[in-house]
């Protein structure tokens, strides 16, 4: 005799646990491995649901390390090159006056962990903080079944002592190559050999009268 679904489903929660008939019809666990981009080796294994909201990861990398929330971040999807693609910010800055086609941010809140990694091989990166731009490269390691005890976002492994979240002085102009103010005295250089050397030219004749001409009247006058 064959039976419908409702009475499939009404079989299933006769024969297994509630938390059994949530983790049946649950999306897999991702083990996540993210690293700080820092000088020492620094990261942590978090296991989580594939179907679970992005800001559940973002609260997750954060708890992790040992850091606050309360900057703006975003995601990424990658590739073996770490470039950035699709992004998926925490706020919705997307244009609601944007032309079809033309890309669009998605958010954290409206976008889940098995967007950002559809499946073993994918990539991301996390970026916390764009004044300080800490980034993070999350690689996909293992997709399993979520096991009846378990809970998510899960820490389960960690390596390294992360640095103090501000660290980072959150300079905008920091590691920019500006030019430095030029001295009284030093001519100033523009990089054009030829302008540089008129500009020299002009510099002597001030230091010898003022760049001023003087007629022969002037020079009576001085005798």
């Amino acid at each position: 005799m064959r039976m419908s679904m409702g009475g499939i489903l009404g079989w299933i929660v006769r024969k297994t646990t509630p938390q059994e008939v949530y983790l049946r019809f649950m999306s897999q666990i991702m083990r996540l491995r993210v690293i700080l981009d820092t000088e020492d080796d620094v990261f942590r294994d978090i296991e989580i649901a594939t179907d679970a909201p992005l800001m559940h990861l973002h609260f997750a990398v954060l708890d992790a390390f040992g850091w606050e929330a309360g900057e703006l971040a975003s995601f990424f999807q990658s590739d073996e090159s770490w470039s950035r693609g699709k992004e998926f910010s925490l706020l919705d800055m997307s244009d609601p006056m944007a032309e079809d086609g033309a890309k669009r941010e998605e958010a954290m809140n409206e976008s889940t962990v098995g967007h950002l990694i559809p499946e073993l091989g994918h990539r991301a990166i996390y970026v916390y903080d764009f004044l300080r731009m800490w980034c993070f490269y999350v690689e996909p390691l293992t997709l399993e079944d979520a096991k009846p005890d378990g809970a998510y976002p899960a820490l389960c492994h960690e390596f390294g002592t992360p640095p103090a979240f501000d660290s980072k002085d959150g300079d905008l102009l920091e590691g920019m190559d500006l030019p430095s103010a030029p001295e009284d005295d030093a001519p100033y250089r523009t990089g054009d050999p030829e302008l540089d050397a008129y500009l020299d030219d002009d510099e002597d004749e001030d230091d010898f009268g003022g760049g001023e001409h003087l007629s022969i009247d002037d020079l009576d006058d001085l005798i």
